[in-house]
């Protein structure tokens, strides 16, 4: 019995493989080349060439390949060929077909290469000419309404697998006439395993690749899971390396795995990359939960945790070491990313932001977000520099009661270049930002808090309030720089401001101290340091209390006025060169590069001074007169030896530069303003006239030398 089923066996095979022989011996496959390429042609407009012949394959399967094909492009292209390749294979294993299984064996496409070009005028060769379109539209034959259903296509009830598809040596040129790009892809190798529904196959994928001068390359490897329903297909155990190099900025090495991928599911990733420039180095690596949603409309990521480090001769301090933690949120339906959770730390605890941002992705993305920070110090953040050793700014007391000429200073001509503020006009920002404390250029703030937007161009800043120096500063401005030059608007009110602390910190000067208030009401057009001083607008007034001038000494001033009255030269006392003050006011006017004022007045315990005059905010030069009096009191700054000058005004003119100013007694007005020292002048010369010229002098000719020897100072 069983030798009669071997030999039935052996007999169905027989004529299986003597049907097969026959087949083979009398159907040529190279036969189909017209029709084949016919097809092509009607189907999809372009010329098919089989330059190879069509060959029958045996062993280990059934099938066949064919060599040498192209699907050519019309003229006008740099390249004849829209596709070729060398070679192309496929298998059929045979004794499946008699129970309505088709399974084919691996296909393999040998040297593969795809060509495509957009030219300057906005052609591609991915479209065929429209004449031979509209032929091959005109000549398609018509389906018979009366054709098979799908339910009764010769393939219904069969079973089909694929084993496996290798792609070996492809390229692929993508050039862009109008972008002036070039994209290669060489070398590039795929292959994947066994492509039956629901069976974890390997697959992998390497390639190499330029776009112009830039180069790269990347390998990738996992398995993956094909599902009748693409969208319920999984990857797992997916690892992918990549490498490139642009200019003189190289990525070494970029590392992306996850351990699984599927639609719905959250996807452990992990990442890392190393990064080299002429001056960094960067290295990043991290960790996230990633998911995708069934409808590919939502795309999360949560928890990530990413570390950054970041080291080079252009990096502050050499180095920086950032972490980010975060979870981000895209939704395609409202085109907008969501950033939650954000908890960013540069230099472990240097700065700590934390907070939230929104992201709409519109033409001009709009940005929204609410931050919160620690307190930072900016300064610490930068590069340490040396500085050549600096002229003492405090010590002006050597020029106060000079009254020679300052010596002439070159001030350095300021730039009149604006500043480039286009990239303002492709932003779309607004948020809110709170600070503990903020430390920039050694000024020391408070607990700030600020409201900003940039909109096309605009910046607003709604809202400043900060502590600082035992008071409080709040501001509001605008810059438009849709317009040019930009312009801008400022107001500012500082209140309880100690001010020396202040100018110690910000420019190393101790010349004034007190608690002040400061309004500033500006506003102007253009930003270049020239235009910043000659078109700047407005008013700036101050108030200081309880506070003292450093470097002038008013009294000392006042004593050598009294000395100069009675012709003798005055002592000199080793006292601290300031001057008390109980308040000090005063209001700027600003305009046309200068700075005026015509009400500046100072109130100390003996005295009251008042100024007028102007600087020169381009020269940075001084010319102001100062009035100082003598109030009714011996008790205060100067005593008893300035009571003689009660009721009597002393002027000083103030000139020279900022970084040079000097302070002269003037002693023609002071003689001609003041009728008391006028008079005490006269007989004072009468005096020393007569004692002169002894008892022989006549008392009219002596009053007349005197008035002749005062008129020399009016």
């Amino acid at each position: 019995m069983v030798k009669k089923i071997a030999a039935i066996v052996a007999g169905l095979l027989v004529i299986l493989i003597g049907g097969l022989a026959a087949v083979v011996a009398t159907i040529n496959p190279n036969q189909f080349k017209p029709m084949l390429v016919e097809q092509v042609k009607q189907q999809t407009g372009f010329d098919l060439v089989i330059d190879g012949d069509i060959d029958w394959q045996f062993w280990p399967s059934l099938g066949f390949s064919v060599a040498d094909v192209a699907v050519k492009n019309r003229p006008g292209f740099d390249e004849p060929n829209l596709l070729a390749l060398s070679r192309a294979q496929m298998s059929i294993d045979v004794l499946p077909l008699l129970s309505q299984q088709l399974h084919v064996g691996e296909i393999l496409l040998q040297d593969p290469r795809i060509f495509v070009q957009t030219l300057a005028n906005g052609e591609t060769n991915l479209t065929p000419q429209q004449a031979e379109s509209e032929t091959t539209t005109e000549s398609t034959p018509v389906t018979p309404s009366n054709s098979a259903s799908p339910a009764e296509t010769p393939a219904a009830g069969w079973d089909i697998r694929l084993q496996g598809l290798r792609i070996s040596n492809a390229s692929v040129v993508l050039k862009d006439d109008q972008a002036s790009t070039q994209t290669r892809l060489d070398e590039v190798n795929v292959e994947i395993g066994n492509l039956a529904p629901a069976v974890w196959t390997p697959v992998s994928v390497s390639l190499v690749g330029s776009q112009n001068a830039d180069t790269f390359s990347l390998q990738g490897q996992g398995d993956v899971k094909l599902m009748t329903d693409p969208m319920q297909s999984q990857l797992r155990q997916f690892a992918m390396t990549l490498s490139a190099q642009s200019g003189d900025v190289t990525l070494s090495e970029a590392n992306l795995t996850l351990e699984s991928f599927a639609l719905g599911e959250a996807s452990a990733l992990g990442f890392n990359a190393k990064l080299k420039t002429a001056d960094m180095d960067v290295e990043t690596s991290g960790k996230a939960q990633v998911t995708v949603a069934s409808s590919l409309r939502q795309f999360a990521i949560q928890g990530l945790d990413m570390l950054t480090k970041v080291s080079g001769e252009a990096v502050p301090n050499q180095s920086i070491t950032q972490q980010l933690a975060a979870d981000i949120d895209y939704d395609m339906d409202a085109n907008a990313v969501t950033v939650t959770d954000l908890v960013g730390r540069l230099n472990t605890d240097q700065v700590i932001v934390d907070g939230q941002v929104a992201v709409k992705l519109t033409a001009i993305p709009q940005v929204r977000f609410a931050l919160n920070t620690n307190r930072i110090d900016v300064d610490a953040l930068l590069p340490t520099t040396t500085e050549a050793p600096q002229q003492d700014k405090g010590n002006v007391a050597s020029a106060s009661s000079s009254s020679a000429a300052p010596q002439e200073q070159t001030t350095p001509a300021l730039s009149r270049e604006e500043p480039d503020l286009s990239a303002l006009q492709q932003l779309d920002v607004a948020g809110t930002l709170a600070l503990q404390g903020l430390k920039v250029a050694n000024v020391e703030l408070g607990q700030t808090e600020a409201e900003v937007a940039i909109n096309r161009g605009k910046v607003t800043l709604s809202r400043f309030v900060t502590e600082a120096y035992q008071g409080t500063v709040s501001a509001s401005a605008v810059l438009d720089a849709s317009v040019s030059p930009a312009r801008y608007e400022v107001s500012k009110r500082a209140r309880g401001i100690e001010v020396l602390p202040l100018l110690q910190d910000a420019a190393e000067v101790d010349l004034l101290a007190g608690k002040g208030n400061v309004d500033v009401n500006v506003q102007g057009k253009g930003l270049s340091p020239y235009a910043l001083r000659k078109a700047i607008n407005g008013r700036v007034a101050i108030f200081f209390e309880d506070g003292a001038i450093n470097g002038i000494n008013l009294a000392q001033m006042l004593r050598e006025a009294k000395a100069t009255l009675k012709g003798k030269k005055s002592e000199y006392v080793d006292e601290v060169r300031k001057t008390d003050f109980s308040a000090l006011t005063a209001s700027f006017v600003l305009g046309n590069g200068m700075a005026r004022t015509n009400d500046l007045l100072l109130e100390a315990p003996a005295l009251r001074v008042r100024s007028e005059g102007q600087t020169d905010l381009l020269k940075e030069t001084l010319d102001f007169a100062v009035y100082t009096s003598v109030v009714e009191t011996s008790k205060g700054q100067g005593g008893k030896d300035i009571d003689e000058l009660r009721d009597v005004t002393i002027p000083v003119d103030v000139a020279g530069t900022w970084q040079a100013p000097s302070y002269k007694l003037d002693i023609k007005k002071l003689l001609s303003s003041n009728k008391v020292l006028e008079e005490k002048a006269r007989k004072e010369a009468q005096r020393g006239i007569k004692k002169l010229l002894g008892d022989k002098a006549d008392d009219e000719k002596v009053k007349e030398a005197a008035d002749k020897l005062l008129n020399l100072f009016q």
